[in-house]
């Protein structure tokens, strides 16, 4: 699991309209990804402006979205971000992205010798907020250094929990790492859960969702979404869900996860730290 490193003294507060999810899982092929498009398309379809941002060295999303990696990727957007908006690609959904390549694998240590590492990727949003309502990050799936600057970038980490035992135990590590992160460069930070991969003929799925709305009381996202071959065949013609099968069970379920998201964030306040920022201590999501 990655450190959470304390960036010493309080950074400053800034005034931001935007929320940033980062999608955030200790495992793959438990629909990270794919939530991270298809949440944003459906956002998309709902006339928010939304940004992908691909924060895994594999750039699973990149693929899914019909890009490869551009010139300027995340890699060269958190060593300098400044250069956030000509990184910035239209792809599918009518959204637009940050791509990622095999080189942010040794970014991040590259970061560590920077003045506020965590920070870098707020500091990359922060320069293009003005351009988008939702940015979507999809982390790598690990706990890692990348995931601690998404969070920390974040407004709310979101953790696709697949309906599996297994995933449930998984759980309490990304709240570890979340309150961590909550402790040292961002109090604001929500956690939010969203149930995928879901096969309601099973009696061990609806056993594993009803677990977790007990153990994360108020955390886990009404919206389930299922398991569906439909949702595995998208990203393979670079198309999301509501392109590919815009009737099917599961663009269905995403736009339903999208409606709870933009409720949930129409009344949503926090405030943001910042590096180097001497805006109001304010934050409020205007109602979609």
């Amino acid at each position: 699991m990655a450190a959470v490193a304390s960036q010493g003294a309080r950074r400053p507060i800034r005034r931001l309209a935007m929320l940033v999810y980062a999608v955030t899982s200790q495992k793959g092929g438990v629909g990270k990804t794919t939530t991270a498009v298809n949440l944003g398309a459906a956002l998309a379809e709902a006339n928010q402006r939304v940004l992908l941002v691909d924060l895994d060295p594999q750039g699973s999303l990149t693929a899914a979205v019909g890009r490869a990696a551009a010139e300027i990727t995340i890699g060269e957007v958190l060593t300098n971000p400044a250069l956030a908006g000509k990184a910035i690609l239209p792809c599918a959904g009518g959204m637009k992205v940050i791509t990622a390549s095999a080189r942010l694998a040794n970014v991040f240590l590259e970061l560590d010798e920077s003045e506020a590492p965590a920070y870098q990727l707020m500091a990359a949003l922060d320069a293009v907020a003005d351009q988008f309502d939702y940015v979507m990050i999809d982390c790598p799936p690990s706990l890692s250094h990348a995931t601690t600057n998404a969070m920390t970038a974040a407004h709310v980490a979101l953790v696709p929990l697949q309906c599996e035992f297994l995933s449930l135990r998984g759980l309490a590590d990304v709240q570890e790492i979340a309150s961590a992160v909550q402790e040292t460069t961002n109090p604001g930070l929500r956690m939010r859960v969203v149930a995928t991969m879901f096969d309601k003929r099973t009696i061990h799925a609806n056993d594993v969702l009803r677990e977790a709305r007990v153990a994360l009381p108020g955390l886990v996202f009404e919206s389930v979404i299922p398991r569906t071959i439909r949702l595995a065949e998208a990203p393979a013609v670079g198309q999301t869900i509501l392109e590919y099968a815009s009737e099917s069970n599961g663009a269905f379920a995403y736009r339903a996860l999208a409606q709870e998201v933009l409720m949930e964030d129409s009344s949503y306040a926090t405030t943001r730290r910042h590096p180097g920022s001497d805006a109001e201590p304010a934050y409020a999501r205007p109602a979609a």
